[in-house]
């Protein structure tokens, strides 16, 4: 932290200094697509994309890039991401057969700083593979796109990937793809069909192929049920010993993700009514898009809230003194909260999560009145002890200039209380910064964001080194 970003001229060592190289450096789609390549062939490997990649060299056509790779290439893989200069892994999720990196420092389309790339080695259903891996290496195609070389799936294995992800998982045919899978399944009919077969039989993989060449899509859905029931009989049948275990092997990876609290990061951003916190939020709700699956915006006890409407919630202080609830009231209300919050947290989500928190909670032994709270002020502490704690917090100060104009909406002695309250509240936490809320909006924006990146890529670290120890182990046991 830079001494004139707090107000007390700080440095902590809870916080590291965010350079203005780190924040603005930020590689476009074109170069970093160039560098992957260069850093693949360092690391000896040939992953293979699986679609989008019709706007390589200059844009990505979706939302992330999917690579079909050999299980013992990951790690390398891997590797090879994190060498790329200006890019950091900020998330990372391993399913038991594919794992998902996020990386900070691409801009994949205007405004956004942040790209998701996925390595699966085992195309399946419910553990039960529906095309071999290694069959879909060996066939790739070798493709140019300006000066970048790749490799990416045949038009074969692309076409059924890009129908059967979906319509053995939820049931549907994804009409971005249909056009194409309708193309490829009618000129490469008898070649569709046979690498269907292995894993469906000739009756069931005839049947699809012809109603996809008919574009019959209640035909096609209709038809999910048999293959599902071909998939599962076959592999049963083939390897019956394996194939349980993939099955086991695959909802207990799923359980494991969906319910640790590692799949969830969360920020909280404190300050006092006036100080910035709403607009510096949804500001960086837009910057950090692809830095998590899902990126969203929580406010605390939201449904069961303190604040009697919202207009009460942005009220001065001293505005209405006899909005206060009851005593029991306000207690059963702030147990609620608590509960809620543990149980968000218990639910999770089976993808990586990335929350930003206005600090309620911990606003409400310093500002009780702007939740309309009438309980003891020391049952309101004890409550907010008893809250998961965030993975960092964020304190948008004032500066002294500020405090002493007046025009914060309160009166100079609660301001200065608050304030006070405010920093002596932050400085007790594990993980903080102070940012200064005098700058302007957009610098507010850049050093939170900053902040933000490193918490995440520290923690990407740890959870990395972790993955691939593990990883290498069972590879080990494996051969």
């Amino acid at each position: 932290m830079q001494p004139g970003e707090s107000i007390s001229q700080e440095t902590t060592a809870k916080s590291a200094d965010p350079s203005p190289a780190r924040q603005h450096s930020v590689l476009s789609f074109s170069e970093f697509l160039v560098s992957l390549l260069k850093a693949f062939e360092a690391e000896g490997i040939r992953p293979c994309i699986m679609r989008n990649y019709e706007g390589f060299p200059e844009q990505n056509i979706g939302r992330d890039m999917d690579f079909v790779i050999s299980p013992s290439e990951l790690p390398k893989a891997i590797r090879a991401l994190d060498s790329i200069k200006g890019v950091r892994v900020v998330g990372y999720i391993q399913y038991p057969f594919v794992a998902l990196v996020y990386l900070s420092g691409v801009s994949p389309a205007p405004q956004v700083r942040s790209l998701e790339v996925d390595f699966s080695w085992r195309l399946d259903w419910k553990g039960l593979p529906f095309l071999a891996t290694d069959v879909m290496m060996q066939a790739a195609v070798r493709q140019t796109a300006g000066n970048s070389v790749f490799f990416k799936l045949s038009p074969v294995h692309e076409a059924i990937l890009s129908l059967l992800t979906c319509l053995l998982s939820s049931g549907f045919v994804k009409e971005k793809y249909f056009p194409m899978v309708q193309r490829t399944f009618t000129d490469e009919r008898s070649q569709v069909i046979a690498a269907l077969v292995p894993h469906f039989g000739s009756t069931a993989a005839t049947r699809l192929v012809d109603f996809v060449i008919e574009g019959d899509r209640r035909k096609m859905v209709g038809c999910a049920g048999s293959l599902r029931a071909a998939l599962v009989l076959r592999s049963v049948l083939r390897r019956p010993l394996r194939s349980i275990l993939d099955v086991v092997w695959h909802y207990a990876g799923g359980f494991a993700v969906h319910y640790s609290p590692k799949t969830r990061e969360s920020i909280c951003i404190l300050g006092f009514d006036g100080c910035g916190k709403t607009t510096t939020i949804e500001s960086l709700m837009a910057t950090l898009q692809g830095a998590a699956m899902v990126v969203e915006k929580r406010h605390p006890g939201s449904r069961s809230s303190l604040v009697h409407d919202p207009s009460e919630a942005i009220a001065p202080v001293d505005s209405n003194p006899g909005a206060l609830r009851g005593p029991l009231v306000s207690m059963v209300k702030l147990i609620v909260w608590v509960l809620e919050e543990w149980l968000s947290q218990i639910k999770g989500s089976a993808c990586l999560v990335l929350r930003l928190k206005e600090g309620c909670y911990h606003d409400l032994p310093i500002n009780p009145r702007r939740y309309g709270y009438g309980g003891p002020i020391w049952f309101a502490r004890l409550a907010t002890k008893l809250l998961p704690s965030p993975d960092l917090w964020i304190l948008l100060d004032v500066s002294p200039e500020l405090l002493r104009s007046g025009n914060l909406g309160l009166s100079p002695v609660e301001t200065l209380r608050q304030v006070e309250a405010y920093r002596a509240f932050v400085r007790t936490r594990r993980k903080y910064v102070i940012v200064s809320a005098d700058q302007s909006a957009q610098e507010v924006t850049e050093r939170s964001y900053a902040f933000i990146i490193d918490i995440l890529a520290e923690r990407a670290n740890r959870r990395l080194r972790r993955f691939l120890t593990f990883w290498h182990s069972l590879l080990m046991l494996k051969s």
